[in-house]
């Protein structure tokens, strides 16, 4: 068997490998996109009670103060929420846009596959063959190069995230303050613990999100550093063998 041909099966192999963990990785962040589709619904919500809360505390006078102090933080983390929110909507087109390049590259790859394929039955074409490599070397450094800008896009991924889990944790503790905060409220006490109440039915909600989508987006960082790495080998062997 020639060489070319080696070659050529070589990276039909790599090729297949590519795809398929191109494949997973978007449907990891699809998934993960969809478990935060409920997130500004939910940022909406905690802002109208953040609003609710803070005209009962004013209603409360002297003993309202700290819930006061509470709801506006609240609303500054509504803020963060709808920031983070909206980042996640460019991500969501930056990722999808790289995996439309990425398969793109791919098919053009296995073009060249079968280009190679028929070069391999006339070895004796030299120049077709050299211009063949060059080709699939420039195809496969685009290819490097989205699937480093698609790894790169997973890891803002994570880094909402958890953006979102310090939200969930700094809510769960405002609720849990103005819980504190009801007890010594007087006639007070039970508007104050509706609004705690309802606050931790919404934080549940934010941490069943997480947990949907940590899966998810771990799986995809693991898929993003994996694929890299096989495009980055691709690419080295390639250029040991030219």
């Amino acid at each position: 068997m020639s060489q070319v041909s080696t070659n050529t099966r070589t990276h039909t192999h790599r090729t297949d490998r590519i795809e398929a963990r191109a494949n997973g990785l978007l449907g990891d962040c699809r998934r993960a996109f969809h478990a935060f589709g409920d997130l500004d619904e939910l940022a909406e919500n905690l802002r109208i009670l953040s609003l609710n809360a803070e005209l009962a505390a004013g209603r409360a006078g002297d003993k309202g103060k700290a819930v006061r102090a509470l709801t506006q933080y609240t609303r500054e983390l509504v803020n963060r929420l709808a920031q983070i929110q909206g980042e996640m909507h460019s991500l969501r087109g930056r990722t999808f846009a790289f995996s439309s390049t990425i398969l793109r590259a791919l098919m053009q790859l296995r073009l060249f596959e079968r280009a190679n394929q028929l070069i391999d039955n006339d070895p004796a074409d030299r120049q077709s063959n050299d211009c063949a490599k060059r080709a699939f070397a420039d195809l496969m450094t685009m290819l490097v190069d989205t699937l480093d800008g698609m790894a790169n896009a997973v890891s803002d991924l994570t880094r909402r995230t958890h953006g979102v889990e310090e939200v969930v944790s700094q809510s769960d503790s405002i609720a849990t303050n103005i819980a504190i905060e009801a007890a010594a409220a007087g006639v007070h006490e039970k508007e104050f613990r509706t609004v705690s109440d309802t606050m931790r039915l919404y934080v549940d909600d934010l941490r069943q999100m997480i947990d949907e989508a940590s899966d998810a987006v771990r799986r995809a960082a693991e898929k993003g550093v994996a694929l890299r790495r096989v495009g980055l080998d691709a690419l080295d062997e390639l250029h040991r063998n030219s």
